[in-house]
């Protein structure tokens, strides 16, 4: 193991604009997962503040940057991490990234909270997800109310129903050849 450097950490707040990204940061963030930072720093404000360097590099944070930017703002909740060496930079850079994704989550939990919670805008989960927790939707039934006998759809006008029948012919005269068989031994067409 390396020796450790001596490290020193600043809190402070600086403009979006000095802030620069890290030369081949392999960590890409979907249109979606920033949408979602800002509606959780809209939500809760920014309660993480962005990791870099002296030189005002981000270690950690890109896409809360790109958050905040997209939301409008001006300046950032800063850490600057005085006295890294470039490896430990990069060290930090994929470690912070992979630690994150190294946990477990426990899913029965997950929907205890959920349930507890009982509303459809928890930021990251689909309305639609959230509705099927909370309302105990069984995944068999996704809502179909089974004590109600089922309703038709298919309310087809005469021309819809010629389309069809004439769709159906179509797919029968098809398969009539592969309800017939020859013989290999005497030649013989054989029906199924």
């Amino acid at each position: 193991m390396a020796k450790q450097a001596k490290v020193k950490h600043e809190e402070t707040t600086l403009s979006l604009s000095l802030l620069k990204d890290f030369p081949g940061n392999p960590n890409t963030h979907t249109h979606a997962q920033i949408d979602a930072l800002v509606q959780s720093m809209e939500r809760y404000g920014q309660y993480y503040p962005i990791i870099c360097d002296e030189d005002y590099q981000i270690l950690c944070g890109h896409g809360k940057r790109l958050a905040l930017e997209k939301k409008g703002e001006k300046t950032a909740k800063v850490t600057i991490i005085r006295g890294l060496t470039d490896k430990q930079k990069m060290k930090l850079l994929i470690e912070d990234n992979k630690i994150q994704s190294m946990s477990y989550v426990n899913f029965t939990e997950v929907e205890k909270i959920i349930k507890q919670i009982g509303e459809l805008d928890i930021i990251g989960f689909s309305p639609e997800y959230l509705d099927t927790i909370i309302n105990e939707i069984s995944p068999d039934n996704m809502g179909v109310d089974f004590s109600k006998p089922p309703q038709r759809g298919d309310n087809f006008t005469p021309e819809q129903e010629a389309t069809v029948d004439a769709q159906f012919e179509n797919i029968e005269a098809g398969m009539s050849g592969v309800r017939t068989m020859t013989c290999p031994h005497c030649g013989e067409l054989i029906n199924f």
